[in-house]
């Protein structure tokens, strides 16, 4: 019998270290970039919590603070619950209702037409918060406490039915203001349920009903046809959806191998629209060139490489699934934003894990990866001297 899973100090826990070192990487890099994606004409007398480019560094220390820490906290709460895991459902609900409010008149806030936002405080110091990158989070962690519940049979018909009621609340509140999302929360909630062993023939209903919900909101509003033709003709006079897909062309290409240099790029000077969030990595390939670029890509080929060892040595078998579901999730919304800005993708509001400008995200992004942590903060001691010396660090301590 495999013993009980033992806390390992970071200073022993390689893997962990490596997490964490790849992530405070890409948000010193993503400080730099959304510092030279808004240097370009400031405006006069605007205040500090005005300014991109402040609140981002605000928000990266505090992420960065957030990755340092809380992998302390063990990740098996999310899964407590005798037969259902009702911490990992309170968050979801919890997002779920924030959700909701986007709509409500007065709490809801626009931005480019689109109710993605709920400001809180008062109107003057009020701070944006974006529902569904936590909508986004506690679905995965649900599917991932729900599906590895011991003793579960995930070829079950009602299993499927709660994961299914779970996935079509979270995207009805979603997806018609923030298709891109949606889309992103469908794939990985496909690719959890497949990894849990979900039988092929129930995903095939999914993909189904999917593929019907998704051309019906394409009806819904033209315009995501037009930006679906625009990642086909990238360069139709006719199209104005294209204008976001040619200009993070053209910035790509101004690049080159080396980049213009920090802080030169020409798009961002009101040509590239979104180039601290959407669009920021096709900024930061004009003012770094390709060679930037793949710092960037080497470092993101690292996150999957830990992410994959982290669940394949997790000590039970929701640490397995959460590791590799959040590793999935970060790894697949920063694959479809570089798709996007290579225009091999239709234009839509993916931001870069870690990089683009965005408190909500940053902070969401940074708690992911330090639950990560800390499922490689947690391993199975066969040994009872390895206990002991856990017992005796814990008391020391304490």
């Amino acid at each position: 019998m495999p013993g009980k899973l033992q806390l390992v100090a970071l200073g022993r826990n390689t893997l962990g270290q490596g997490i964490i070192l790849t992530g405070l990487a890409l948000l010193g890099l993503g400080v730099v970039i959304v510092q030279t994606a808004v240097a370009s004409v400031e405006t006069p007398g605007v205040a500090w919590y005005q300014r991109v480019d402040l609140r981002h560094i605000v928000f990266a220390s505090m992420a960065g603070l957030i990755l340092l820490t809380l992998w302390r906290c063990d990740y098996r709460i999310l899964a407590k619950g005798e037969k259902f895991p009702w911490v990992a459902l309170g968050i979801l609900i919890f997002g779920l209702i924030l959700g909701g409010l986007v709509y409500v008149p007065g709490v809801g806030h626009s931005i480019g037409g689109k109710f993605r936002w709920v400001r809180i405080g008062p109107r003057q110091f009020s701070i944006g918060l974006q529902p569904s990158e936590l909508i986004k989070i506690a679905l995965v962690i649900f599917l991932a406490a729900y599906l590895s519940r011991p003793r579960v049979n995930n070829k079950s018909i009602k299993v499927f039915g709660v994961c299914c009621l779970a996935i079509g609340v979270s995207l009805l509140l979603i997806a018609r203001e923030d298709f891109g999302t949606a889309v992103l929360i469908g794939m990985i909630s496909f690719v959890i349920m497949f990894i849990a062993g979900i039988p092929f023939y129930y995903l095939f209903t999914m993909i189904a009903a999917g593929a019907a919900a998704g051309y019906c909101l394409l009806l819904i509003d033209p315009f995501r046809i037009n930006r679906i033709n625009a990642a086909i003709d990238t360069w139709s006079p006719d199209n104005p959806a294209a204008f976001h897909a040619q200009q993070a062309i053209l910035s790509i290409l101004n690049g080159g191998w080396t980049g213009v240099g920090l802080g030169n790029g020409v798009r961002k000077l009101g040509f590239l629209p979104e180039d601290s969030t959407d669009f920021i990595f096709a900024t930061f390939c004009e003012e770094v060139g390709f060679r930037g670029a793949l710092l960037l890509l080497g470092l993101l080929l690292l996150w999957v490489f830990q992410c994959r060892t982290a669940a394949k040595n997790a000590g039970d078998a929701f640490g397995k699934l959460l590791a590799a579901s959040l590793g999935i999730l970060i790894t697949l919304q920063a694959a479809l934003h570089i798709g996007v800005n290579i225009v091999i993708l239709p234009p839509t509001g993916i931001s870069m894990p870690f990089i683009s400008a965005g408190g909500t995200s940053l902070l969401l992004m940074a708690a992911a990866a330090s639950i990560i942590v800390s499922v490689t903060s947690r391993r199975v001691a066969d040994n009872p001297e390895e206990i002991e010396l856990q017992n005796v660090q814990k008391a020391a301590n304490a």
